[in-house]
């Protein structure tokens, strides 16, 4: 039976607290309040007050506690804290542990706590937040690349990638929804979690309608002037086919420069950076290096020109869509705690120059694939991606990258970027617990049907890149011994699942890939379970990846996984005779080289030819016939994207124009 004289408000309090767990606590105020409060309870026994109606108040101490709503995010303190405090988290803890009726479960009511949220409206949301909050959580929404996971137990969750934050719901309301990590303007996270919930289970409320403001001073300024650089930009990398790729002056290059500076300034990150791209291409022929390329000089142009055209038509739409903008690079959002479990490191190199280390990560806490790279110029004396796995680094608490191989990390101070990178900040501290590989089989998704396979290669040249989504562990029935391609210089290994389905695992030759490339040739019998952790993509519509680790069940080994990149690559034959013969890197994608039909070629070929030697000096009537027929012979066999070329269209224009369509019949026919 019921204590008598319990209040509906206390009862509708103990309910709300009965949800509350440490984890809802700390994140209503912090784990030393947590802790502080559980110790004032051994010596403090608090006591209920007769209170107004819908209300319930508790003496702790020398404070007295009001909860003037269900639940404690809306107690208020007779002490001078402004926030939650000590004695609220006591005299909530003391509340929900009563004995009596009044302390009863609400425990598995998860139905009640979903109707309230889907209950929500758009007044009461924007009453809550301002109109300002409710679009900004309805942009926030539309511009996530994966919608929040959205779960129920004893109570709602709605977990955000970046930046990662949960946010759960206990009861309460509004006030009711708790943020486990310090945000500005935490209204705003609430009414995004709320849309998030109700998008999740169908019901999609109405965005705000747009401001009617006009722009202040400073807006005017930057649309202005992002309207000047793109139509400089478009300009500019016009001048530079009208000259000839093969010939760019150091004039042509300072304005590179300015023009990535003035990007910059504007917030136009992914133009800078391929501003940037441009301007030490146009540097390296300047001053004839060997490392110099005419042809990709002209293919980074005609995406640089489609990236500065599609702005442009974005701005006259008044938009500025963040993919085609972009993020600085320094933008990192802080995450108070974040786990991780380490799957391995990989050395590399690319052909722009660049070396470097990236280790690979699960996070259970943000649901997704991070990764953490320390990366140099391959001209920078002393920074060497094959001896720095086992140098300091990346936290302190971490000995070495090699370190984190196979172990359970928990950062705290972690910066986390939107794709999915982890910064090497000295603020950041890390615990480092052992594995075993069953408990890491138990924490990372794993694949095990290669049909579920959805690498996300960008359907276009313009999309964002993959980043570290593109890691996954496979979980094959079967394996083929590695194969040597000496003609095409990969090591190919297929891995097959329970319905005879095949991914095809290929390593390119490079000194980065010898200890791996090593491992895997005197690969032996692997146990029952063994997954396979790997970049996934897709080539010619097939599944292809790139192999960083095993996860070996059941091995007596020094730990769960045996990463191929770390170590020795042992006795291998191949490996000593590829080094000894001083075979250069394969740094090209192996299947760039893939075949295309004949008439994409074709323009191809004509487009270089006449970009080379530049336009400015061609008759431009003659040049848009060759052009125009080009396209001509592309409709014929099929190709309807190359339409007929606008005449009134420059040459130069046309030139960039033609290319970038040929670079994304080339993207998807890989």
């Amino acid at each position: 039976m019921s204590r008598p004289g319990v209040t509906d408000a206390e009862r509708e309090l103990a309910t709300v607290l009965s949800r509350y767990d440490d984890a809802a606590w700390e994140s209503l105020a912090n784990r030393g309040l947590l802790r502080r409060a559980r110790k004032d309870l051994e010596s403090v026994r608090p006591h209920l007050l007769p209170g107004r109606d819908g209300e319930v108040q508790v003496e702790v101490g020398d404070a007295v506690v009001r909860f003037v709503g269900p639940g404690p995010a809306s107690a208020v303190c007779s002490c001078p804290s402004p926030t939650v405090c000590r004695h609220v988290v006591a005299a909530g803890l003391w509340f929900a542990g009563r004995p009596d009726e009044a302390a009863a479960t609400g425990v598995d009511e998860p139905a009640d706590l979903h109707d309230e949220l889907m209950a929500l409206d758009a007044a009461a949301l924007i009453a809550h937040a301002g109109i300002s909050g409710y679009r900004w959580a309805h942009h926030a929404l539309d511009d996530a690349d994966v919608p929040p996971d959205v779960s129920r137990g004893v109570y709602l969750a709605v977990r955000f990638g970046m930046p990662a934050v949960e946010v759960r719901y206990l009861g309460g309301g509004l006030p009711g929804l708790l943020v486990d990590a310090p945000v500005r303007d935490i209204e705003r996270y609430r009414v995004a979690a709320v849309l998030a919930w109700q998008r999740a289970h169908g019901r999609v409320l109405p965005p705000p309608p747009g401001p009617v403001r006009a722009p202040n001073e400073a807006e005017q300024s930057m649309t202005a002037s992002r309207g000047r650089l793109r139509g400089t930009v478009i300009e500019l990398l016009q001048d530079l086919v009208e000259i000839g790729v093969s010939h760019p002056s150091p004039a042509l290059q300072d304005r590179l420069v300015t023009a990535a500076v003035w990007a910059q300034g504007v917030e136009y990150h992914r133009l800078a950076r391929g501003l940037r791209r441009l301007a030490d291409e146009v540097d390296l022929l300047v001053v004839r290096s060997s490392a110099a390329d005419d042809l990709r000089l002209l293919d980074e142009l005609a995406q640089v020109h489609a990236l500065a055209t599609a702005l442009d038509v974005a701005a006259r739409a008044g938009t500025a869509p963040p993919a085609l903008v972009g993020r600085a690079r320094a933008d990192f959002d802080d995450v108070r705690r974040l786990e991780l479990v380490g799957l391995g490191c990989l050395p590399w190199r690319s052909g722009s120059g660049y070396h470097g280390l990236t280790c690979v990560f699960w996070s259970p806490t943000a649901g997704r694939m991070l990764t953490w790279t320390d990366a140099r110029p391959s001209d920078v004396a002393g920074f060497d991606p094959l001896a720095r796995p086992s140098q300091p680094g990346p936290w302190p608490g971490v000995v070495s990258p090699a370190h984190t191989v196979g172990t359970h990390l928990l950062l705290t101070g972690a910066r986390v970027s939107a794709g999915g990178r982890i910064s090497g900040s000295g603020v950041t501290s890390a615990l480092v617990d052992v594995m075993t590989a069953d408990d890491m089989i138990g924490v990372v998704p794993v694949v095990d049907r290669w049909s579920d396979l959805a690498p996300s290669r960008p359907a276009g040249l313009l999309d964002p890149a993959e980043g570290s989504s593109a890691w996954t562990v496979l979980r094959p029935t079967t394996v083929s011994r590695p194969v040597w391609d000496a003609s095409s210089q990969l090591l190919r290994w297929e891995l097959v699942d329970a319905v005879g389905d095949r991914v095809l695992v290929q390593l390119p030759w490079s000194r980065a890939n010898a200890t791996a490339i090593g491992r895997l040739e005197s690969l032996g019998e692997l146990p029952s379970g063994t997954c396979v952790v790997a970049r996934v993509r897709r080539a010619h519509g097939e599944v292809v990846a790139e192999p960083l680790s095993l996860v070996r069940l059941g091995d007596d080994g020094p730990g769960p996984i045996d990463a191929l990149h770390l170590g020795s690559a042992g006795a291998s034959t191949l490996v000593g005779a590829m080094l000894a013969a001083a075979v250069p890197d394969r740094l090209d994608d192996p299947d760039a080289a893939s075949a295309v039909p004949a008439a994409v070629g074709a323009l191809r070929t004509l487009v270089e030819r006449l970009a080379q030697r530049g336009t400015a000096g061609a008759d431009a009537r003659t040049l848009r016939t060759r052009v125009a027929d080009a396209h001509t012979a592309l409709r014929d066999v099929g190709f309807t994207l190359f339409v007929a070329p606008d005449p009134s269209t420059p040459p130069a224009d046309q030139l960039l124009r033609s290319l970038y369509l040929v670079q994304q019949v080339e993207r998807a026919l890989r």
